[in-house]
């Protein structure tokens, strides 16, 4: 264990005012996924300039990791601690298509006013990144001997996007996409801590995710000179059959979401279903009866239910309907409950109690029901758990988060790396 005065002499180097700047200066740089390569430019050259050992993982031409490793001495336990740089929304003209009205770019760019700080990511997750960004900066600087490699990962591409039909570039490659690359391309660690969003809770179970389009099928001809009778809407139209299979979907879906609930060791991980999407039809011809009808579903997936369970499931769902149907799952990531993680879950509950005074919230189980970059380390052997900050939103795109949440986060990182990287393997 590291003692008293090594943890005073980390803590030093992480104040309120260095949490609010950097994170401002990260919502500063827009980074939709996809295009992740100028925020992790500057995050390497602020590695260099702190000491931090940068290493530039090379994606496509508009993505990139940046990595930053503060090494260890010998042969102790190393921890990476992960966070993405895409954002949930562009900050483009495309956010039209989720948004009735759009707030105005420059409400988009960092702010810091009432003890927050504002911006397009501000919480989910750049405040996140500077949280683990400035832990590192503070262990370098105490001085402090580790024993195993502290490594600092900021990752393209975590976002809930998935590439299907026309949505084919770096743009929809998200989920995990960045953390694969990270972890297949070098940069190993023993555990890791995912610093997306758990207002300071410890979460190690997180659902899975199946992403299925169904398609229905009509007759395509014109829908003009010929009677109801003569021509059944109902026999020829693909998006009138699409409704019948919309409330056959959300029929099953209340009851998988009340059958598949997983009790998990820090509560129940809750299962749920989506419909996302619907296309059908040539908008520039109504008078035609739609030959072809696409809806797409999200089911997030309790840990060790796999997706193909799922696919099938629904299948013999559609199969009751009587409609001819086409299903094609093109989304599928597995959930886990962590394994062999209780030494990392014992360091991060003794830093939050340094730091605080008291033991970590609950965690918030609705909201730990959702897939992370934290799901792609234990499928590859590595414990990890998610401890990240909190923060809501402030307008329709953009972000706020509390300048203390962001500072707490800090120390409890920086604690969490100096206890376990300070142990022998």
């Amino acid at each position: 264990m590291i003692g008293e005065k090594e943890k005073s002499d980390i803590i030093k180097g992480i104040t309120r005012e260095e949490c609010a700047q950097l994170t401002k200066q990260l919502c500063d740089i827009f980074s939709p996924t996809g295009s992740e390569r100028e925020i992790g430019e500057f995050i390497l050259d602020w590695y260099s300039r702190h000491g931090i050992k940068p290493i530039r993982q090379e994606i496509d031409p508009s993505r990139i990791n940046a990595v930053g490793v503060i090494e260890g001495r010998g042969r102790g336990i190393s921890l990476q601690i992960n966070g993405h740089m895409d954002t949930s929304f562009t900050g483009t003209e495309e956010d039209r298509m989720f948004c009735a009205e759009l707030d105005p770019v420059s409400e988009l760019r960092g702010a810091i006013r009432d003890g927050k700080v504002f911006g397009l990511g501000a919480s989910h997750m750049k405040s996140g990144v500077a949280a683990f960004m400035i832990a590192g900066k503070a262990l370098k600087q105490s001085g402090i001997d580790l024993k195993g490699d502290c490594i600092l990962a900021a990752v393209a591409g975590e976002i809930s996007r998935t590439p299907v039909g026309p949505y084919q570039s770096g743009s929809y490659r998200g989920e995990g996409t960045g953390t694969r690359h990270l972890l297949t391309h070098g940069i190993q660690s023993d555990y890791a801590i995912c610093a997306d969003r758990s207002g300071h809770s410890i979460v190690c179970a997180q659902n899975g995710v199946a992403q299925i389009r169904v398609r229905t099928f009509g007759n395509p001809h014109a829908a003009w000179g010929m009677t109801r009778e003569q021509e059944p809407p109902q026999e020829n139209n693909a998006v009138l059959r699409m409704m019948r299979v919309v409330q056959a979907v959300d029929d099953w879906a209340a009851d998988f979401e009340k059958r598949c609930v997983y009790q998990s060791e820090i509560g129940p991980i809750v299962p749920k279903v989506n419909i996302g999407a619907i296309e059908g039809g040539a908008p520039f011809r109504p008078n035609y009866f739609p030959g072809v009808c696409a809806l797409y579903v999200d089911v997030r997936t309790p840990p060790e239910l796999r997706p193909l369970q799922v696919q099938e499931e629904l299948r013999g769902v559609l199969a009751k309907t009587g409609l001819q149907c086409d299903t094609e799952m093109y989304g599928s990531l597995m959930g886990y409950e962590a394994k062999n993680v209780g030494t990392l879950v014992e360091a991060v509950k003794q830093a939050y109690k340094n730091v605080c005074g008291k033991e970590p919230p609950p965690a918030n189980t609705f909201r730990a029901s959702i897939w992370t970059d934290t799901n792609v380390y234990n499928e590859m052997g590595i414990p990890a758990l998610k401890f990240g900050l909190g923060g809501k939103k402030y307008a329709i795109r953009s972000e706020q988060i509390d300048i203390e949440e962001i500072y707490i986060g800090a120390q409890v990182y920086a604690l969490a790396a100096a206890e376990i990287c300070n142990r022998e393997k």
